[in-house]
């Protein structure tokens, strides 16, 4: 499934090519919070923890200039 993730903590500029599915956000909560899983289902599912960088120092926020859509 097409992920497009937005954290402070996401690696920058960062491409992942580990299959995913629903199940997979589920499973990074999972493993994040050393949870036990729900099914079968996010056991057996790809984390997204390749993504992240929890050791780095949070990412600034990226503000966008508004603007007026036709």
């Amino acid at each position: 499934m097409p992920l497009l993730i937005i954290s402070p903590y996401a690696r920058q500029g960062f491409i992942s090519h580990t299959f995913y599915e629903f199940s997979s956000v589920l499973k990074f909560i999972e493993e994040r919070f050393d949870l036990k899983p729900l099914t079968k289902r996010d056991s057996e599912a790809n984390d997204m923890l390749d993504s992240f960088d929890f050791d780095q120092r949070p990412l600034p926020p990226l503000i966008l200039k508004q603007r007026q859509c036709p």
